[in-house]
């Protein structure tokens, strides 16, 4: 007759022992590298909350020229606290869908100037602690920017404005106000 013979309990325990190991091990050579890669710099985002934001000012809003409907701008003012900010980016968002562009100093756009520039002039932020004000062409329902550093990275952090039409708009030689 056959002897049935099992595995000894300690000998069991040493193999779960070491299958555990070695489950451990593998996960440590992925896990920890793709942590230490994912963290790295994300401090720098939190260092800069809050010093991206929209300022309150008479140009934050929409204007459509009442003589000519083709002429049409969206005002924005940003500020930025801190040193640590090369740029943001800004959406732009109507009906449904987004205008995105990247602003930077030297930047030209053929859709986005400064207040009293023209169209696909240099673009330039602000100084720490200084305010710029932008014209969109055309007319958006809102806002969004989020910082970008000096490093290139782009924070998750956004500040969002909704647009209002412009109370007193001015147009000046077929040009909203701005």
């Amino acid at each position: 007759m056959l002897e049935k013979r099992g595995v000894s309990p300690v000998i069991a325990t040493v193999l779960l022992l070491l299958l555990t190991l070695v489950i451990v091990s593998i996960l440590a050579i992925f896990v920890i590298p793709f942590v230490q890669r994912n963290l790295q710099g994300g401090g720098d985002c939190f260092d800069v909350l809050g010093d991206l934001k929209f300022d309150d000012s008479n140009y934050n809003c929409n204007c459509v020229n009442e003589s000519n409907a083709d002429i049409k701008g969206t005002g924005f003012s940003v500020r930025i606290d801190s040193e640590d900010i090369a740029g943001f980016k800004v959406s732009l968002f109507k009906q449904g869908s987004a205008d995105q562009f990247d602003i930077k100093n030297g930047t030209q756009l053929a859709n986005i100037r400064m207040l009293g520039w023209q169209f696909n002039g240099l673009l330039e932020i602000p100084v720490k602690g200084g305010i710029r004000t932008y014209v969109a062409n055309g007319t958006y329902e809102r806002i969004e920017i989020n910082p970008i550093l000096k490093s290139g990275k782009l924070c998750d952090e956004r500040q969002r404005t909704n647009v209002l039409e412009c109370v007193d708009p001015v147009v000046i030689n077929g040009v909203c106000g701005y």
